[in-house]
């Protein structure tokens, strides 16, 4: 659903829900229903808004198309991932997910 597209590609360019509703000049409270899919069907003109604040096509938000480089992107930093993680013992994995907590608290605090 475009909600998901828009709060998937929001959240890898490191946006809040208000930095981008700012950008788009949305209100927020409209984005965070379309990302939570109590709105369904946004306007052409909320799409193209979103679109280029995110510096992305309204048909990636849309689902019309996909964006091959994010997703062989995508696909390369999983693989390179998950080649660490096969070879990890449970303490390194333990000590990996408390760093992946930190960085999310941190985030969230700014």
């Amino acid at each position: 659903m475009i909600g998901d597209r828009i709060h998937t590609i929001r959240v890898q360019k490191r946006m809040t829900l208000s930095m981008l509703a700012e950008k788009a000049k949305v209100t927020k409270s409209y984005l965070s229903n379309i990302e939570r899919s109590i709105s369904k069907n946004p306007t052409i003109e909320f799409v193209e808004k979103i679109a280029f604040a995110l510096n992305t096509e309204p048909e990636l938000l849309l689902g019309w198309r996909k964006d091959e480089n994010e997703i062989s992107s995508l696909d390369d930093s999983f693989s390179y991932v998950k080649r660490y993680l096969i070879n990890m013992d449970d303490e390194q994995l333990r000590d990996l997910k408390d760093y992946i907590e930190f960085i999310l608290w941190k985030r969230n605090k700014e």
